[in-house]
């Protein structure tokens, strides 16, 4: 399994992009809120026994893709420095351990654009982080910045559309093999 771990701020276009690239080449995504939905209504969010689960379910996920041989997984995350480094350090023993690769982008987009995005219709429909009020509380608590790897790719995201990131991030990795989709593996079966 390799794993393209797409992070960056709230409304950076992580899963629209995410959601690119599965149309392109077949991967499977794994966006952080299916296990942040999964786990309210078993802990009040933002709290200790909250992000515990949610750690553990994603590690869980991750084990089992990996040693199954997944292919290549799309993972969305909004990575915050340093206090997420040894959650992608554990990622890394995951993916690697089962000889795969990780291959970390980064999406930047201004504070501007972001705050434009935040309100978007999606976000709503899927319950995220909805107000620049929110965004800008969130802002002063958490460092989002790309994690710190030398081969971490950083795509800017403002003013451009999804499908063009999509094209971009493909373009610069090296993905090692070809990748057949989800669907050709369902048929298969």
């Amino acid at each position: 399994m390799d794993l393209i771990y797409l992070h960056g701020p709230p409304a950076s276009g992580k899963l629209t992009i995410a959601r690119e690239l599965e149309a392109r080449i077949g991967c499977g995504v794994f966006h952080n809120h299916l296990t942040i939905d999964l786990v309210k209504p078993f802990f009040a969010f933002d709290t200790e026994p909250f992000w515990r689960m949610v750690s553990e379910m994603r590690l869980t996920a991750l084990r089992a893709a990996a040693s199954n041989g997944a292919g290549v997984i799309v993972y969305t995350s909004c990575y915050s420095h340093p206090a997420d480094l040894p959650f992608f350090e554990e990622m890394e023993r995951i993916v690697g351990g089962a000889g795969g690769t990780i291959y970390p982008v980064y999406l930047q987009c201004s504070i501007e654009e972001l705050e434009c995005r935040i309100a978007n219709p999606d976000r709503i429909a899927q319950r995220k982080l909805r107000s620049v009020e929110g965004l800008r509380a969130e802002r002063a608590r958490w460092n989002w910045v790309a994690v710190p790897r030398p081969e971490c790719l950083t795509i800017a995201t403002d003013g451009k559309a999804p499908a063009t990131c999509a094209d971009e991030i493909l373009a610069r990795l090296s993905l090692p093999r070809p990748v057949a989709s989800l669907r050709q593996r369902d048929a298969q079966r």
